[in-house]
């Protein structure tokens, strides 16, 4: 049975993260296509939100009338949505297992193409909780402002509120998830709707005619002689700039092709079910968003997003319609890290699973969830925030370099997927003309993405990434390259250390310390593992070293020889491990036991109390080859029920019957001092079983 510390903390963690599920539960935790797009399309779908406002933030560089240059870089955006989430539906139906850019690019351009993916992916999923979480913080202090100047804070409580959620379970995060995730998109929607029906009818204020940004002859409040200026102020390198700035709208896009697996069956086709859902929502969103902007002149502002503009003119001010807006954009952006949740953990098994991550990584919780992923995850994110200071702006310029890495090294072995899938079936590589295709197409794009960004974004901080990722697949080396070694290590200790076959004897290494009935109780299970006992103390104080040598009874202990060892420099475990050591060297083919009493009591907090000597000989000395250490537990009962039994048995000098048990009155006999005999009779707190 568990201590009662130990009991204590799995209360806790229980009340924490709720009862712990069966392996077989698995197939009951997977998500239905509704529920999965909220746990998987939180992002992708959040981040409608801010692209737009990202996009204007750097043409409004060049002018406030360059914003018009937003409606032609939507439409490339939209564009690229669809090819991209047309070439993962391609990879989900060819991996059904579950098909990410790590396994894809693994299995079809190799180990190192595979693992930069994976880094990419993982800083990638960094930056979502932390892009997200900052700017649902944004949100709600464009609403409230007097929360302005604690955004860290407000971001920090949020990460680790989703952490803890995610804890819990996947499907009690699909359940709590999914009313916000279709409580924005209907905000939005509705946004969209009442916008456009004011444009129908010219309520709107576009500062030039919509088609201007297409080069297109048109009207508008400004008129065309604007038309001419706008196009001097603009470079192609600033529209670029624009354009790899709203591609954080293809942030999470590849989510659902990581957790296929997590999918009620048939998997493949509620996996595509949803990519195809999640890909509908984005860009109808992303563009209804990006054509009001323009239409009603909303331009980034430091203390309110582009949202919350275009909410409060379509709306007519901010009334409840407003807040639903704000309030669920607030809470789809600060639980659009979610995804990231998701999938930063499965990722993270999968390659810890393969040797290049700690193997703890791939291990789950009791509650079937990836526990240790999910914690470094917010730990991450939690210092990117404080890092940056909670700002979206800049934190941007770090986004999507990972993502669309990613997605070029994915597309790439989706092309050679196919060839060798032709080859093995013989069969002539233009029946799979179709799918070679869009994820060539993908690829293609892809990567003109990915240069677009590494370029215009680099000294806007796309340098930090583009150093990370090397790091990361170096350090995805160094673990493998140790996993090898510490194999190869083991196989070759066969004949090194198997020394203690059919031990002759055992010789069983008692510590000590104060002399109580945790020693005798100690010295009874010793005698039960071996006739040859030696009882150890370290002396810290030679004063308190000469008086336990003076009040060692042989007689009383069984004959058993007591060593003080001297620790001048009051250091319990190097003169133990020293002795260890010696005793070792001098018996090489005698099993050397190390005993070690504790305490245990039934009240939870009473662990400081005791046992901090033990506790540390069992942290310090537990690595210490070829000894052999058990513990032994003294049960101590400390209920009102044992007080009430002890004084029946001192009779009627009640507590001065205590006084020669080794302890003194108030004190428990179990760690009583070293004055007095010790009685024959029961002692006062004696051995029992744990209630």
């Amino acid at each position: 049975m568990p201590s009662p510390s130990e009991e204590l903390k799995l209360r806790l963690k229980r009340w924490f993260i709720g009862r712990p599920k069966r392996t077989d539960q698995q197939n009951v935790e997977r998500l239905s296509v509704a529920s999965g797009l909220a746990v998987f399309s939180a992002d992708g779908i959040s981040s409608v939100a801010y692209a737009t406002e990202e996009i204007m933030w750097v043409l409004i560089g060049a002018s406030a009338a360059a914003a018009v240059y937003a409606l032609p870089v939507g439409v490339g955006i939209v564009l690229l949505v669809l090819i991209v989430a047309a070439s993962y539906t391609q990879t989900i139906r060819a991996y059904p297992a579950g098909g990410g850019s790590y396994i894809v690019s693994r299995a079809n351009l190799g180990t190192v193409a595979g693992l930069v993916a994976g880094a990419s992916l993982l800083i990638d999923y960094i930056l979502t909780v932390a892009v997200s979480t900052a700017a649902g913080i944004a949100a709600v202090t464009s609403a409230i402002p007097f929360l302005q100047g604690h955004e860290v804070v407000l971001c920090l409580v949020a990460i680790w509120f989703v952490a803890w959620v995610n804890l819990r379970g996947v499907r009690e995060s699909g359940a709590i998830f999914s009313i916000p995730t279709y409580s924005f998109v209907f905000s939005i929607f509705l946004m969209i709707a009442v916008g456009v029906y004011k444009a129908l009818h010219g309520l709107w204020h576009p500062p030039v005619s919509p088609g201007a940004g297409f080069g297109l002859v048109g009207l508008g409040a400004g008129g065309m002689a604007a038309f001419p200026g706008l196009a001097s102020g603009v470079t192609v390198f600033l529209l670029l700039r624009a354009f790899s700035s709203g591609c954080t709208a293809l942030t999470g896009l590849e989510a659902i092709s990581n957790g296929v697996g997590a999918f009620r069956a048939p998997e493949t086709v509620n996996a595509v079910r949803t990519m195809s859902l999640e890909r509908t929502l984005l860009y109808t969103m992303f563009a209804g968003i990006t054509l009001l902007a323009f239409g009603f002149s909303a331009l980034p502002k430091p203390n309110e997003t582009v949202l919350s503009q275009i909410a409060r003119d379509v709306f007519g001010g901010t009334n409840v319609f407003y807040y639903l807006v704000q309030a669920t954009t607030m809470l789809i952006l600060l639980l659009a890290a979610n995804t990231a949740y998701a999938d930063f953990p499965r990722l993270a098994g999968f390659i810890s699973r393969d040797g290049y991550l700690p193997r703890r990584l791939s291990n789950r919780g009791d509650t079937l969830v990836f526990n240790y992923g999910i914690t470094l995850l917010a730990a991450l994110a939690s210092g990117l925030i404080i890092l940056f200071r909670g700002s979206t702006h800049l934190l941007i310029p770090l986004y999507a370099v990972g993502v669309f890495t990613a997605f070029t090294l994915s597309q790439t072995g989706m092309v050679v997927h196919w060839i060798k899938e032709a080859r093995q079936r013989a069969e002539p590589v233009w029946r799979h003309w179709w799918s070679l295709f869009l994820n060539a197409l993908g690829a293609l794009l892809s990567g003109m993405v990915l240069m677009i960004i590494a370029v215009t974004k680099f000294s806007h901080g796309a340098w930090i990434v583009l150093v990370l990722i090397p790091g990361i697949l170096w350090y995805f080396l160094w673990v493998h390259r140790y996993y090898e070694r510490f194999s190869e290590r083991l196989k070759g200790l066969i004949h090194e250390h198997m020394t203690i076959d059919d031990p002759p004897a055992t010789k069983v290494i008692l510590t000590l310390g104060k002399l109580s009935p945790v020693i005798d109780h100690s010295l009874r299970v010793a005698r039960r593992m071996s006739r040859d006992i030696t009882a150890v103390y370290v002396a810290v104080d030679p004063e308190v070293g000469e008086e336990y040598r003076r009040k060692w009874d042989l007689r009383r202990h069984g004959g058993v020889p007591l060593v003080v060892l001297p620790s001048p420099y009051r250091d319990v475990v190097g003169p133990m491990r020293e002795y260890l050591e010696r005793i070792r060297a001098e018996n090489p083919k005698t099993l050397i036991n190390l005993v070690v009493p504790i305490v245990a009591t039934n009240e939870p907090f009473d662990s400081y109390l005791h046992n901090g000597t033990a506790d540390l000989i069992l942290r310090e000395l537990r690595y210490t080859e070829g000894i052999v250490i058990s513990v032994v537990p003294f049960y101590v009962d400390m209920s009102s029920h044992a007080e009430r039994v002890i004084c029946a048995w001192c009779g009627p000098e009640g507590e001065e019957g205590l006084k020669g048990t080794g302890g003194t009155a108030g004190e428990p006999a179990g760690e009583g001092s070293l004055a007095g005999p010790l009685p024959e009779a029961p002692q006062v707190l004696p051995h029992s079983p744990r209630p």
